[in-house]
């Protein structure tokens, strides 16, 4: 696969991650995708693999965004 194929094939994993993540969870796209953005860009400049980015970078993303939730629930 030539990088210009690759790195359209990561743009739409990340961006299905992104919408899977807004849904299932049930918040803004918007705030979801900043988020994810961020972490992914964090793990990129840590990772030797990229291959798994897109399912660490979702399950931190949600993981933060459910403590978010509980932290909100709780009056924090």
């Amino acid at each position: 696969m030539d990088e210009q194929n690759q790195n359209e094939a990561e743009r739409i994993q990340f961006e299905a991650a992104v919408i899977s993540l807004a849904r299932s969870e049930g918040f803004d796209a918007h705030e979801v995708q900043a988020l994810y953005d961020s972490v992914l860009a964090e793990m990129k400049r840590e990772a030797v693999i990229m291959d798994f980015l897109p399912i660490f970078a979702a399950r931190r993303v949600r993981e933060m965004l459910l403590s978010k939730e509980v932290e909100s629930r709780s009056g924090r």
